[in-house]
């Protein structure tokens, strides 16, 4: 009996469920050392979002704030005190001040457990994106951590609360079309554009994916919808925001072309405690390159287009309106990116499109 219960599907997903648990909390805390919620930043940071009074274009992005405020009205005090009495996270990172003020205490709490609820249910995602393209179970398994734990090294020269909220909803939007969802698809488009206006973009890139799996009707018909609802979701942010400081975007570009010295490609940071990457380190580009160039004669024809039109779509707004070597905002291209990771793992072509379900294993998979 202890045999058949260790080797469970439910022993499996405790197992899977810790591991992924490990690595959010370590992804989250080197995260939140390195940034807190931006704490202390004027116009745009956490205690602003929270007080509605953020400039543009932080203050389209009110999913979290949303939530926080509805958790903190639907608690009790006496839970909510508690709450901030034993999860307070000021004692244990110098970066976060604002959670030690009575006024934003308790919904920074919720704030920063939504968070790695979103790096938990990116893990998981991503993990079934891989197996669904016939990865092996290893590499579908590490492959998201090891991203995952490079995040706060992707959050160079700035990182906020919807980092991670933006990963997890861009994976499932991935998961969904490669699963024909078209329904669920189109609904995730609503929190997804509240979490960030980028989303929008992202529906774009999905429409090889969407293809390899569907009519060209079927495609056009629930990429309009998700595009409209999406589109609409900003129109509406955009309208209630109208007389907010700031603007739609910041235009970057001179300073991008400035930022094209060599001595730019060698500044460095602080991550997890210890000195790393700065921006476009070039030796971070040197990794990406080669992770590009060594996977890519492997990728599907279907991830090869995905990521073409991520790439059109991305880096123009990346060099037009993103802060200089910020790398959190190629986020379009994440996704992509990890399957290129996947591959590279593998060393294998894998399947374009999702694999049957078959028996699984006893390992660490469900």
């Amino acid at each position: 009996m202890l045999y058949s219960i260790s080797h469970s599907r439910w022993a499996s997903l405790l197992l899977l469920v810790s591991l992924y648990w490990i690595v959010a909390t370590a992804s989250m805390s080197g995260s939140i050392a390195k940034w807190g919620l931006r704490d202390d930043v004027p116009s745009y940071g956490i205690e602003q979002v929270l007080d509605d009074t953020a400039i543009k274009p932080f203050a389209y992005r009110r999913l979290l704030p949303e939530m926080a405020d509805f958790v903190e009205r639907m608690t009790p005090r006496s839970v909510q005190a508690y709450a901030v009495d034993k999860l307070g996270p000021y004692r244990s990172y110098v970066r976060t001040s604002s959670s030690a003020k009575e006024r934003y205490a308790f919904r920074y709490i919720v704030i920063m457990y939504a968070c790695l609820g979103c790096c938990i249910g990116s893990l998981l995602v991503l993990r079934r994106i891989l197996k669904d393209l016939d990865f092996s179970s290893l590499t579908a398994l590490f492959v998201p951590a090891v991203f995952i734990l490079a995040f706060p090294f992707v959050q160079t020269v700035g990182g906020y609360p919807y980092d991670y909220p933006e990963l997890f909803f861009m994976s499932a939007a991935l998961l969904l079309a490669l699963r024909r969802h078209w329904v669920w698809l189109c609904l995730l488009a609503i929190p997804a554009t509240l979490n960030k206006e980028s989303f929008f973009f992202f529906l774009i890139a999905l429409y090889p994916i969407l293809r390899a799996t569907a009519s060209n009707k079927i495609t056009l018909q629930v990429l309009g919808a998700a595009i409209l609802l999406s589109g609409f979701v900003n129109i509406v942010l955009k309208w209630a925001y109208l007389d907010a400081g700031g603007g739609t975007a910041s235009f970057q570009l001179f300073n991008n072309i400035k930022y094209f010295y060599l001595s730019s490609y060698g500044q460095l940071e602080v991550t997890y405690g210890f000195v790393g990457p700065s921006g476009a380190f070039l030796g971070t580009l040197a990794v990406i390159a080669v992770i590009l160039l060594r996977s890519w004669p492997l990728c599907s024809p279907m991830m090869c287009s995905h990521i073409k039109f991520a790439a059109v779509l991305n880096l123009p707004l990346f060099i037009l309106f993103c802060a200089t070597g910020e790398m959190r905002n190629l986020s379009i291209l994440f996704v992509g990116f990890i399957i290129l990771i996947a591959y590279l793992v593998d060393g294998r072509a894998s399947s374009a499109v999702q694999r049957p379900a078959g028996p699984k294993p006893d390992s660490i998979q469900t």
